[in-house]
Parts: structure tokens; C-alpha cells; sequence
């Protein structure tokens, strides 16, 4: 089980206490000291066998932590984050269910312009990362064993991420992007 050592109240996030009925619940947390964040999946729980989601905190001030963004309703999120070298962007991996299929996008958050994007992958296998090539190019970094064995997450791995071919939206709109992947 994860820790941080950042002085917050995380008992105070909904979806916190289902650990108190649940076994096995866990969390996942990526300090971004670049930008004095942290980003936690929490509340993580098997969901249906080997698929363990859970809820997305962002926390920033590392002196006097206070909440930037929580999601904990809608979706969920893989425990996977990936961060660029800059420490502004974040890769996060939801799971939609939308209208009887579900999807997983790349979610990219900006932190510093409180801006999102997303990358559609076509893709149920959240064995993955995104790695930075350069600045504004990312790749998809499969799992070894997994590209093997799923034709999908092998051609998902030879997609680029360019930043600057993405629509970007205000942070405010989030809730809304089981509709934007919809468009």
C-alpha cells in the first residue's frame, strides 16, 4: 500500500471510505515536485477480476495542501500516471462507461493552465505508459508481454502523441468528457 507524507485530510474525499467495507482497497500517489503537486488514484478496488479502478485526487502546495481537482464520480481511473520532465502534464488513464461500451482515452491534464486534452486509443488494455520523446511529442510505451499478446495495445503502441494536434479544454468542462469522446 502507498503513503505520502503530505499533510492532508484524505478522509475528507468522497469515495474515501469505502476501504471500510471493501478489502483490499489501495492508492496510488505520484509526487510532481516541479510543480508542487500531488496526483493520487485513490480509493483503488477490483471492480470485476483483474480490473482495479479507483477515484482521482490532484492536491497542490505541498506546505499547506489543498485540493486542485477530484473526480470521484462518472469515471474511474487505472492507477497509472504518467508526468513529462517539466512537470505540467499529466497522462491518466479513465474508464468510461458510456451508453453499454466502455472506453479509455489518454487523459492529458495541463496543471499549470488548468486545461485538458484527451487521446483516444481505440484500446481496453490499460497495460501502458506515455513516455516524453521531446517537448509536445509523446509515445506509447506497451507493456512487453502484453503487446505480444493483444493486436490492439500493439498497434496503440506505435501511435504519437503530438500536444499541439489536440483541442484543449477549460478544467471546468472534465465532467463533460464522456460526451466530448461522443463528438
Amino acid at each position: 500500500m502507498e503513503t505520502t507524507n503530505w499533510k492532508f485530510h484524505f478522509s475528507t474525499l468522497p469515495r474515501w471510505d469505502i476501504r471500510n467495507s471493501i478489502p483490499y482497497v489501495h492508492d496510488a500517489f505520484l509526487e510532481i515536485p516541479q510543480s508542487d503537486m500531488l496526483c493520487c488514484i485513490y480509493s483503488i478496488a477490483e471492480v470485476s477480476t483483474g480490473c482495479y479502478l479507483g477515484s482521482l485526487a490532484i492536491l497542490k502546495n505541498k506546505e499547506q495542501p489543498s485540493l486542485f481537482l477530484n473526480i470521484a464520480e462518472e469515471y474511474n481511473f487505472f492507477s497509472g500516471i504518467s508526468v513529462n520532465t517539466k512537470g505540467n502534464l499529466l497522462f491518466l488513464y479513465p474508464c468510461i462507461y458510456d451508453k453499454g461500451h466502455v472506453k479509455m482515452p489518454i487523459l492529458i491534464l495541463d496543471i499549470q493552465k488548468s486545461i485538458f486534452s484527451y487521446f483516444y486509443t481505440g484500446n481496453a488494455n490499460p497495460c501502458y505508459t506515455v513516455v516524453e520523446v521531446k517537448e509536445n511529442l509523446f509515445k506509447i510505451k506497451a507493456d512487453p508481454y502484453q503487446k505480444k499478446q493483444d493486436k490492439k495495445l500493439k498497434a496503440l503502441s506505435r501511435k504519437k502523441i503530438r500536444l499541439n494536434r489536440l483541442k484543449w479544454h477549460d478544467l471546468t468542462e472534465l465532467p463533460a468528457l464522456p460526451d466530448l469522446l461522443n463528438r
